[in-house]
């Protein structure tokens, strides 16, 4: 089955956050974190309920080798992703932006 997968305007600003963070820690390392989120986000988009729920709705998919976790809704054939969120930042942020 193909489901469509939707990011949000909040988690294409994590992304642009987590770039510029990795891009000014070590020449390449920004290419890397890029590289694992896309696998994450294929791993999502072949099987979006093998994730647990954390919270109602919400599931979260750890991102390897990187403290970073993405936070979706699946519904309807649809993922729509609500953050891609360091573990260090507060969780009150990320829970925010689901209504």
């Amino acid at each position: 089955m193909k489901y469509k997968l939707i990011l949000s305007p909040f988690a294409e600003l994590d992304l642009e956050q987590a770039n510029s963070y990795y891009n000014i820690q070590r020449e390449g390392l920004e290419d890397e974190f890029i590289e694992e989120l896309e696998n994450s986000l294929k791993r999502i988009k072949n099987n979006p309920k093998q994730y647990p729920k954390v919270l109602k709705e919400i599931r979260k998919a750890n991102v390897r080798r990187f403290p970073y976790g993405i936070f979706y809704v699946f519904r309807d054939n649809v993922i729509n992703i609500l953050a891609i969120f360091h573990f260090s930042r507060n969780p009150k942020i990320w829970k925010s932006r689901y209504k």
